[in-house]
């Protein structure tokens, strides 16, 4: 057994294989953090791991107690608590069922039991949670213990057996387990042995709105002026595949047809406070300036007749990054990377597995590296620049924390959409759920308010061509004027954008948090409270920050949304009710709202709204103590953008004791406007 840091163990069993996560990600396992931490003894021993070769590939057995819950898994987009469960761990953006296939499957959970497991295999496992019982097995328990969920006709059957992993092709395979004080701080771990989780640009913060697909030139003047001018707040200005002479595979060069003086727009757009952020693929196209020189450090298969970059090996991380730096210096400040993932059910495209890299990885293992290599290329770029950036990315995996990418998808159930910010959380992962057309002005507005609470705000309308507030068909009446409700609407949504700029102080400092301590800044609520039965189901309310939850309404549920508020007290931040927790509460919502409540024994600092941020903002607070005692919240002040920014942050501590408020260290980022308290 070998003891890596605080409660940190690397089990080895076998000979594995030399291209898996850790080996070729080299996340930052030496981190000065890691050593702050306590010492956790492990749960059980490497003796109590079982391990046996079989044919064509290996097996682990860990134990796994009947009454313990296990999440992770990567992002479950169809599932969130796993105990119980199969999954094949396979990169796949189209998935038809719960089967384990996902935009970003990680082979990690984490257990109630206060511990996580890191299985450090880039094939494509099978992990079997808890349902399947062998005889002879390392803990072979009598009988089945049932969840109580009913899938058709069938019953789940949680704590039956151990966990099985089921590893092909390997001959071995190192396990690394994260011991902690409880099922958060084990996830704390291991996002710090990844390296922290990502800190984004305090604009990354704000609201990205993405333009229509076609969109040219002149259009996206328009839409520019007309957010401004209409008081949308907006941060983030994305360009969706049309901007480049040609996608599906990537020139990765400004069409100039469309775009006839595209260095003057972006220069437009950063004077009118917008940050730029352009859509693209990995596979490059033969018009691809890039293209020749990419050649003899790409696969061996074509997509979309465009090249498929190794970027494990340095060639293609150089030849890549310099062209894309050189678009970096034109005014854009973060990429979205799609479809390095895979599909397998609906679209047919991707590289095969049995593709050959010249780093000697098969497909296999790059569908299950690829969306962090990528990222990891990418945010290299800005990082030589002393910059962060922030975006998006189709694919990511193990180790993933620390990179600045936030998951989508182009699936789009709306209660898929909200698990997803649960299931990711518990892997190290960031998602968003994103918002793209609606079928009516309630949907437009539920998903809007679930996005309002996610780690990262997105509009798309990359199917759009006007923005979803104001001019859609569906709110034009035959003679194409809008219908009455539209300024309405537009009100409404203005208005939950607002709620997000509001929030921003609150979320840097989470994000803040997840960067120095590895707590993800939007989580489950079992993350906090593990010991609460009722709340290990639950993947549709969240802790935003410290001392905040969050319940968005799932579109489609009706007006009377439910919540379950942990143990303690606690206030509807809204209306100032107070409730005590430990029980189930029923609200009366309307399209739009967006429940919230704060723990007693919380200061919580929301911002008067501006419409972006930059680096002179200064947020206006409006603090709120809530209880009778002593509180106190911490913001970050630092510049919001550059990498030295991070080491040089002031940390504005305010604390109210009865009606005094005071502040420490305090910078010139926050103003307090108000304060009250709420007994």
């Amino acid at each position: 057994m070998e003891k890596l840091a605080s409660g940190i163990y690397r089990f080895r069993f076998g000979t594995p294989e030399d291209l898996t996560p850790f080996r070729v990600l080299s996340p930052v396992a030496a981190d000065r953090r890691l050593g702050e931490l306590p010492d956790i003894p492990l749960p059980f021993g490497e003796e109590s791991i079982g391990f046996r070769l079989r044919k064509g590939g290996c097996l682990l057995e860990i134990p796994l107690s009947a009454d313990e819950d296990l999440y992770g898994m990567g992002l479950q987009l169809k599932s969130f608590r796993q105990s119980g469960l199969k999954k094949h761990l396979r990169p796949n953006s189209d998935p038809t069922a719960d089967t384990g296939d996902s935009h970003a499957p990680v082979p990690f959970y984490i257990s109630t039991a206060g511990y996580g497991i890191l299985v450090d295999t880039a094939r494509y496992a099978h992990f079997y949670l808890g349902n399947c019982k062998m005889r002879g097995s390392r803990q072979d328990r009598e009988g089945f213990a049932s969840a109580g969920t009913e899938v058709g006709h069938w019953w789940i059957k949680k704590g039956s057996g151990n966990v099985f992993v089921d590893i092909p092709a390997a001959s071995g395979v190192d396990v690394y387990v994260f011991c902690g004080t409880d099922i958060r701080d084990a996830l704390a771990r291991y996002n710090l042995f990844s390296g922290g989780g990502a800190l984004p640009p305090i604009w990354g913060l704000g609201v990205m709105y993405r333009a229509y697909m076609y969109a040219d030139q002149r259009r996206i003047e328009e839409l520019a002026r007309t957010l401004r001018d209409t008081g949308m707040p907006c941060d983030m200005f994305g360009f969706e595949p049309g901007w480049q002479t040609h996608y599906y595979s990537c020139s990765y060069k400004w069409d100039e047809e469309k775009f006839p003086d595209h260095a003057e727009m972006l220069r437009s757009l950063c004077d009118k406070g917008f940050k730029v952020n352009v859509w693209e693929h990995a596979y490059v196209h033969p018009e691809s300036p890039i293209f020749e020189d990419m050649k003899d450090c790409s696969a061996d298969e074509y997509v979309w007749d465009g090249l498929v970059p190794d970027f494990s090996v340095t060639k293609a991380q150089k030849v890549f990054g310099d062209h894309h730096r050189a678009l970096a210096e034109e005014g854009l400040t973060g990429f979205k990377l799609d479809e390095c993932d895979n599909s397998d059910y609906t679209a047919n495209w991707g590289f095969a597995d049995f593709a050959d890299f010249p780093s000697g990885m098969d497909g296999e293992q790059m569908h299950c590296l690829m969306g962090e290599l990528y990222q990891k290329t990418m945010t290299e770029i800005f990082t030589k620049q002393g910059r962060r950036t922030w975006g998006e990315s189709r694919s990511s995996g193990a180790f993933a924390a620390p990179l600045p990418y936030v998951l989508y998808s182009d699936l789009y159930d709306h209660e898929d959409f909200v698990r997803g910010m649960a299931s990711a959380a518990c892997s190290g992962l960031l998602w968003t759920p994103e918002v793209r057309q609606a079928d009516s002005n309630e949907e437009l507005l539920r998903r809007i308010a679930a996005a309002v609470v996610s780690p990262q705000m997105v509009l798309n309308c990359y199917q759009v061509k006007t923005p979803p507030w104001t001019q859609w068909d569906m709110w034009k009446n035959l003679e194409g004027e809008l219908l009455p409700d539209a300024d309405e609407l537009t009100d409404a949504v203005r208005e939950l954008l607002k709620m997000r700029m509001r929030l921003i102080p609150h979320l840097y400092a989470a994000y803040y948090r997840y960067h120095e301590c590895g707590i993800p800044p939007v989580r489950p609520l079992v993350l906090d409270y593990p010991d609460d039965l009722h709340l290990r189901a639950c993947y549709d309310e969240f802790m935003v920050g410290d001392g905040l939850l969050a319940a968005p309404v799932i579109y489609g549920r009706g007006d009377r949304r439910s919540v379950i508020l942990p143990g303690g007290k606690w206030y509807d931040v809204m209306t100032g009710e107070a409730f005590d927790g430990g029980r189930e509460i029923v609200r009366e919502t309307k399209p739009g709202d967006i429940p919230l409540f704060a723990r007693e024994g919380t200061l919580l600092a929301l911002a008067e709204p501006v419409q972006f941020v930059t680096p002179e903002t200064v947020f206006d607070l409006e603090l709120t103590a809530y209880g009778a005692g002593t509180v106190s919240c911490t913001l970050i002040d630092d510049d919001g953008e550059s990498l030295d920014g991070t080491g040089q942050a002031l940390r504005t501590t305010f604390c109210a004791e009865g009606d005094i408020l005071r502040a420490t260290d305090q910078g010139s980022r926050y103003r307090v406007v108000s304060f009250k308290r709420i007994v």
